[in-house]
């Protein structure tokens, strides 16, 4: 018995790891509205990217967005994107108003992002490289320690203090 709930823990903690495949996983040719007005281009190259997954009805998302707001104050070579997905533009700027944000935040209501790249839970973060790839997707909040580890192993970045 004991050997088999360990065997059940251990399919679970491997289904529920945090860096899961990119491998055949595509961003959507679609553009968004961004919260501050205008259109983003979910395709564009250029730039790594790292985009952020969200919704205001998630704690751990809200929990994680003012360390994406930090680092994206604070990094470059890299954009950091915030993707709301699944609320209205109401009340995806009311909670980016009450966290004080100021990086980019573009909406999502229909959720394409998140059914595109078949991702189940938020927050997910979807790391690009500069020639629109995805090179990974972590699932899961994260604090800003890890997400500076990822954004200068993933591409180099550079982070001022």
């Amino acid at each position: 018995m004991k050997r088999a709930m360990a065997l059940g823990l251990g399919l679970i903690l491997a289904a529920t790891s945090c860096a899961t495949s990119a491998e055949d996983r595509v961003l959507p040719d679609i553009e968004l509205e961004l919260l501050a007005g205008g259109t983003y281009d979910l395709t564009q190259t250029g730039q790594p990217r790292a985009l952020n997954l969200w919704a205001t009805w998630c704690a751990p998302c809200r929990a994680e967005l003012p360390a994406f707001d930090d680092v994206a104050g604070r990094v470059t070579g890299v954009d950091i994107v915030g993707i709301n997905v699944g609320d209205t533009g109401n009340d995806a700027a009311e909670l980016v108003e009450e966290l004080d944000l100021r990086f980019t935040q573009v909406l999502d209501p229909l959720a394409s992002v998140q059914q595109a790249l078949r991702i189940t839970g938020m927050p997910s973060t979807v790391f690009v490289d500069e020639d629109g790839v995805i090179v990974q997707i972590h699932a899961g909040e994260l604090e800003t320690e890890e997400l500076e580890e990822l954004l200068v192993e993933l591409f180099d970045a550079h982070l001022s203090s």
